[in-house]
């Protein structure tokens, strides 16, 4: 036996070192792969086997897998094993520790853990009930000395967090182990507080002394307090609360106190920080205030100053981090106490507190200055603590640091600033850093906001002297001092734009303050120190049009300065830089133009009535500006045109109102109604070769003759836009009738209001259809191949969109100075986008906009049929999607009930069948693809088309849902770049207000729409995407339980739809969230359709191991057994049993070789029978029915 032993262990041994041998080739590597695996699976000397192998004399690699080979043993074999076989593992492994490592300085840590393993794997099947003496046995290990501490205590991290955190043990296992874990808590926090204690203590004084053998001894001390509060971080978050304030607080009291040791403080902090995160309910968190002790604020105070103060170093950033989330926790906590209850109130060493936040908040790093900002923001948004003298008075310190927080400095590829050193190691590249910068900004803003509503005279202070103080401030270019102007990179700019921020945070709330007057004298002087001040810069001058915009509520109270305003904006829209022209402007020109002209508009939405005097001089003055064709691009002068229409929207008379749109409009109506746009609109030839697209590029983009003829379509798209979604009809109802605009009511009794755009618009429609008809046709085969080689490209999908599709943020690129125009392939792709998506938007907000005139126009339904969907299968997603999310989901949301029938319901019954069979086609070919495992490139094609297949499938669920629902579809906020981040539940509907609309009931009861509608929601249960799944589950009951109410569920639709959430089940069971969803609306469909439809359990006896028997089982419970008796949780987990072969597991879990622990007989003591009643007992009468019996003798008394 022993020389068998030695010749096995021989050949494992050569195995494994072949294994992990780099120079051998993939096939012997694969063989001796093969040997391990087949070794541990079938040889009965496994674990004799693996105790030779982990001895010590062997290399770690080998004593490594002698470790898995008893760990196989234990989870595989130990339910066969025979008792004798069991106890000689277990007495070794018990040997193992206590003299089968080496020291705890010198041993490997991965055999250490994989000596733990196998103990808990044990323990998972022997503990309590079979080995009682297993804590006994482990404090007799624990006095042998710290190498075998250590192991108990890595024993007991892992124990704890299979049984809590990961819960990877049956039920009642793991019922009674944690029962027997809580049980004997005091101990064991006992145990590991005693053993930090001694440790930590020893460790300290022994660091002192400078004899090598102190030295070695606290090294190890050291080590065992890091084991320490390794375990404790295992313990803390789920244990009573009480454990964690026995013995005084002993426990907070050590974490606080190692806060200053540097090697123990990142462990100790990680631990406190699980510590002040615990939720549960006020009553049991009030002694985490202990933590404002002077002991323990102290300590934080000086932890945070010496980590500050420390020079550029990883780990102490580390430490940094925990110890500012352990501070915002605490923060929390107070936030959830304070007030909550009359004795809890301003905690003492309040002030330390804040101390120590506004120390961290003045860290280089921006991740410390996002926790710290929101702390105190949550601060100042609490209605106690706002109003605490002691926060108050940090006001203005916090205001320091904001505004150098605001400054956007940081870059990891930069060098210019110690935040850059932090920001490597928090982003991988500067365009993460971006995107993190942006949210933090935000955070700070809202800070910055909320501080303004409680103490406004001290933020406005403090922003007007940082204005003051800029304003007289000589310009630093930084690099860029070549030049003579800013790029992003220059100091002047970066705090000029970290300038405006504050202020337009500050401004946005001082003014609504009614408790307080604003500083109008202050803002008046400051408005007009800005308006004196005079640059060429063109960042500069667009950081100084946004504080103007920020002051300008100061001009109701000086009206007067309201031309100077103007005259500033005006000069700033045509704003030039010497030498340059229209075609040569650099990109810092053009974004200032373009602020200036959003700055007009912001003014002229929110202070119309202030600009309405003065409404012709600037018609006027916009008209004179737009005359001149060197000046004005043709986006400019739109967006100044609207600013216009913003105004005039205050005559509140219909027919002037009118009137002056019309007069807007009439340039682009000579132009759009011309013969050369109509016969160009009406012929995808001559549309083709009016833009250019079949034609060689031409450049310079001036000579470009097709060029000019596309900005002439854009510039005419986008003022029909502009004057569709600016044009409105007054707020207030006797005023719409005073003025015209007022013409009836709908059945419901809604009024109905004319907008004073709608004769010019729908004036403007039919070319605008016959423009989409065009865009859609050139997509067929003939017309691509007409396209000029060089324009072959032309109608893909932009770059920049790629990226967005692709979730990639785009580069981080300086490019102010940049007069380089667009290359005429990329002039092509923008105009086919930009026309294409406002084309769609145009006919999206005609139906809020003008309401019930547009429904009401002759034929829309057969327009709207002969453009929009005529060619519309040759569109890609990208292009079809703003058919759906653009048009049609606005459309059928404002559509009065009236027009249903007319309009909605032709378009629903070419649309959905239509979707219907696109989106199977395509889910087809992904499923597929997922099926065998295809791998893509990450930014190829595939990967897109993907993507954008997923997006579109998700909006047209979203449309389906505004279609059925009487109120709006709940959907998660959109972002087209997420894909986890939209997974998001959407709940089925409930109540009466959630139930099938008029418009569902109608689409429903249509033959056409309703099967490609409800097969649509259906099969989207099965489709490739959990989002999708998500939101197809809030629509699927609400469906059927119409249809069954109408009495139009068939047989085969009913087995069809049940089988369809059985595929969803199979394709999404891996996610928890998704297969509970899925199992109520299985259950709910089941219990519906089953009384009627008993056909319906042929689709349950194609499930695997779903028997004919099992199905009768199952259906006498539910359906024989009163419902109301029967939990629902019962019936949910009997119906997952019944259909647990069809249900998907993750890829991981699929080849998984199953462990199962036995149970163990219960330790739960069985109460005693209760003793039998008086009445069971006697046999004979003992006179209780007699009580009710009438007195014989009392008949005849008085």
């Amino acid at each position: 036996m022993e020389q068998e032993l030695a010749e096995v262990t021989r050949t494992l041994v050569a195995a494994v070192q072949t294994v992990m041998n780099p120079e051998v080739t993939q096939q012997t590597r694969l063989e001796a792969h093969q040997l391990c695996e087949e070794f541990k699976d079938k040889s009965p000397l496994c674990a004799q086997c693996g105790l030779i192998l982990t001895s010590r004399e062997h290399p770690s690699i080998v004593r490594n897998f002698g470790f898995q080979l008893l760990e196989h043993c234990v989870r595989y074999h130990w339910n066969t094993m025979a008792s004798q076989d069991k106890r000689f593992i277990k007495e070794s492994v018990m040997q193992l520790l206590a003299s089968g490592t080496g020291s705890i300085l010198e041993e490997e840590a991965h055999i250490k853990n994989a000596l733990a393993k196998i103990v808990v794997e044990m323990v998972k099947r022997e503990w309590p009930q079979q080995w009682p003496t297993l804590l006994s046995e482990f404090n007799a290990l624990c006095l042998m000395g710290a190498t075998q501490t250590e192991l108990v205590l890595l024993i007991l991290l892992r124990l704890g967090e299979d049984i809590v955190a990961f819960q990877n043990v049956q039920t009642q296992r793991r019922r009674e182990m944690l029962q027997e874990l809580t049980g004997n808590m005091s101990e064991l926090m006992s145990f590991m507080l005693n053993t930090l204690q001694e440790n930590a203590t020893k460790y300290q004084q022994m660091s002192q002394s400078e004899t090598e053998c102190d030295l070695h001894s606290s090294r190890i001390h050291c080590k065992v307090a890091q084991v320490v509060l390794l375990t404790l971080t295992g313990y803390v978050e789920w244990i009573n609360m009480s454990h964690i304030f026995a013995r005084d607080g002993l426990l907070l009291q050590m974490l606080c106190l190692l806060l200053n040791d540097s090697q123990l403080q990142l462990q100790a902090a990680e631990c406190l920080l699980l510590i002040v995160n615990r939720k549960g309910k006020l009553e049991d968190r009030k002694p985490l205030l202990a933590l404002f002790s002077e002991e323990g604020m102290s300590t934080m105070l000086t932890a945070a100053q010496t980590a500050l103060n420390v020079c550029q170093d990883e780990y102490y950033y580390r430490f940094m981090k925990s110890l500012c989330q352990v501070l915002t926790g605490i923060g929390g906590q107070l936030c959830a106490l304070w007030g909550s209850s009359s004795d809890v109130k301003q905690p003492a060493n309040f002030g330390k507190y804040l101390e120590a936040i506004l120390t961290l908040a003045q860290h280089p790093s921006q991740t410390l200055g996002s926790y710290t900002h929101s702390l105190i923001a949550s601060f100042l948004r609490h209605e106690d603590i706002s109003q605490d003298p002691l926060l108050q008075a940090t006001l203005p310190r916090i205001l320091s640091i904001s505004s150098t927080t605001l400054v956007k400095v940081g870059f990891p590829s930069h060098n210019d600033h110690p935040s850059c050193y932090y920001s490597r190691l928090d982003f991988d590249s500067d365009e993460d850093f971006n995107l993190f910068f942006s949210k933090f900004r935000a955070e700070v803003a809202e800070m910055l906001r909320l501080g303004t509503m409680v103490c406004p005279s001290v933020t406005f202070v403090y922003a007007a002297n940082w204005l003051e103080t800029q304003l007289k401030k000589p310009i630093q270019y930084g690099v860029a001092e070549d030049t003579g102007l800013c790029n992003l990179s220059s100091p002047s700019f970066l705090e000029w734009d970290a300038l405006a921020v504050f202020l337009e945070s500050v401004m946005s709330r001082i003014m609504t303050i009614a408790a307080q007057s604003p500083p109008v004298d202050d803002g008046i002087r400051l408005l007009k120190d800005l308006l004196n001040y005079e640059t060429q810069d063109p960042l500069l001058l667009s950081c100084l049009l946004s504080c103007v915009s920020a002051l300008f509520p100061f001009i109701l109270y000086a009206p007067d300065i309201l031309l100077v305003v103007l005259r500033k904006i005006f000069a700033t829209v045509v704003f030039n830089l010497p030498g340059q022209t229209k075609g040569t402007r650099s990109r810092a020109v053009k974004n200032v133009r373009r602020h200036a002209c959003s700055v007009l508009v912001k003014i002229c939405k929110q202070y119309p009535e202030l600009l309405l005097p003065g409404f012709d001089q600037l018609y006027s003055q916009i008209t004179q500006i737009g005359d001149d064709p060197d000046q004005l691009s043709q986006m400019e002068k739109c967006t100044l045109m609207e600013s216009l229409i913003l105004i005039s929207n205050q005559f509140k008379n219909f027919e002037k109102q009118s009137k002056f749109i019309e007069e807007i409009l009439l340039p682009v109506k000579r132009m759009w109604l011309s013969e050369e746009f109509k016969s160009m609109f009406w012929s995808t030839d001559k549309f083709m070769s009016y833009i250019g697209v079949d034609q060689p590029p031409v450049e310079p983009s001036s000579a470009d003759t097709c060029g000019i003829n596309r900005s002439h379509i854009i510039y005419c798209i986008n003022t029909i836009l502009a004057v569709l979604k600016r044009s409105k009809w007054p707020e207030d109802q006797e005023v719409c009738k005073s003025g015209g605009f007022y013409c009836g009511q709908l059945q419901d009794g809604s009024p109905v209001y004319r907008n004073p755009s709608t004769t010019h618009i729908l004036a403007l429609m039919v070319n605008l259809l016959a423009l989409i008809r065009n865009l859609n046709t050139i997509w067929l085969p003939e017309y691509l191949h007409k396209r000029h080689p060089q324009f072959n490209k032309a109608y893909d999908l932009q770059d920049v969109d790629k990226l967005a599709v692709l979730g990639i943020q785009p580069l981080c690129v300086d490019n102010t100075d940049s007069t380089s125009s667009k290359q005429p392939l990329e002039r092509m792709q923008n105009f086919i986008a930009s026309a294409h998506d406002n084309s769609y938007h145009i006919l999206g907000n005609a139906g809020q906009c003008l309401g019930v005139e547009f429904y009401n126009s002759p034929g829309l339904a057969g327009l709207l049929l002969d453009s929009v969907f005529t060619n519309h299968e040759h569109l890609p997603d990208y292009r079809f999607r703003p058919v759906i999310r653009v048009f049609m989901k606005p459309f059928i949301q404002h559509c009065p009930k009236e027009y249903h029938q007319v309009v909605l319901l032709p378009l629903l019954a070419r649309l959905c069948p239509y979707m219907f069979q696109r989106l199977r086609e395509k889910w087809d070919v992904i499923n597929k693809r997922a099926e065998l495992g295809v791998e893509l490139d990450d930014e190829s094609q595939e990967v897109i088309d993907d993507q954008l297949t997923r997006q579109l499938t998700r909006e047209y669920i979203e449309l389906i849902g505004s279609i059925c629902y009487n109120r709006r579809f709940r959907v998660e906020p959109s972002d087209e770049n997420a894909m986890a981040d939209d997974s998001e539940m959407v709940a089925p509907p409930s109540g009466k207000d959630d139930g099938i609309s008029d418009l569902g009931k109608l689409v429903l009861n249509n033959e056409t729409v309703c099967p490609a509608v409800l097969l649509c929601v259906y099969s989207g249960l099965s489709w490739n995407d959990t989002a999708t799944c998500n939101k197809c589950i809030g629509l699927c009951w609400p469906m059927v339980k119409h249809l069954l109410s109408e009495g139009n569920m068939t047989s085969e639709a009913a087995c069809h739809l049940f089988t369809a959430v059985l595929l969803g089940l199979q394709q999404h069971g891996q996610h928890e969230a998704c297969q509970a969803m899925l199992l109520a609306l299985g259950l709910q469909l089941y219990e519906a359709l089953r009384p009627s439809i008993p056909s319906i359990t042929s689709v349950l006896q194609q499930v695997p191991n779903c028997t004919e028997d099992s199905i009768q089982h199952f259906d006498s419970k539910l359906l024989q057994t009163n419902q109301k008796s029967m939990p629902e949780k019962r019936r949910k987990d009997n119906f997952k049993k019944l259909i647990a072969g069809v249900i998907g597991h993750n890829i991981g879990q699929q080849f998984k070789k199953e462990t199962h622990i036995k149970n163990l007989p219960p330790i739960f003591k069985i109460k005693p029978p209760k003793p039998p009643s008086v009445v069971d007992s006697e046999d004979t009468d003992v006179g209780i029915c007699a009580l009710f019996t009438p007195n014989q003798s009392s008949e005849g008394g008085p």
